[in-house]
């Protein structure tokens, strides 16, 4: 059970680090699906995709490295917030913003428009 604060809402028991960091998501024995993980922390992620599981589903996730089972937690439009079965540790969580990174280094700076 997560704890609250004097107002209700919900208490994270990690910190959420930002990213933007394309994934693979499977569901079962279904086709991969390409999605987003747009925060991510020891117990779980934030993760925006086309068509979003239905909230109790078991999936994979993977993005460079495996973050393995987690169950979809919630869901509202494209938006979903899964709960790893297994935390990930703070050299996974690296990991990820490394693989985000190393993308950005790849970027020509003239393929970048001008504002």
């Amino acid at each position: 059970m997560q704890a609250t604060d004097k107002h209700g809402a919900q208490m994270r028991g990690a910190p959420r680090i930002k990213v933007f960091q394309p994934a693979v998501l499977r569901c079962g024995a279904g086709a991969p699906k390409r999605v987003h993980l747009l925060n991510v922390s020891t117990g779980g992620a934030l993760v925006y995709g086309d068509s979003p599981p239905n909230v109790g589903t078991q999936v994979q996730l993977a993005c460079g490295i495996s973050l393995g089972s987690a169950r979809v937690q919630w869901s509202s439009g494209r938006r979903f917030g899964v709960a790893f079965a297994r935390p990930i540790g703070p050299a996974e969580i690296e990991a990820i913003v490394s693989l985000q990174d190393d993308l950005i280094e790849v970027i020509p700076p003239a393929a970048i428009p001008a504002r």
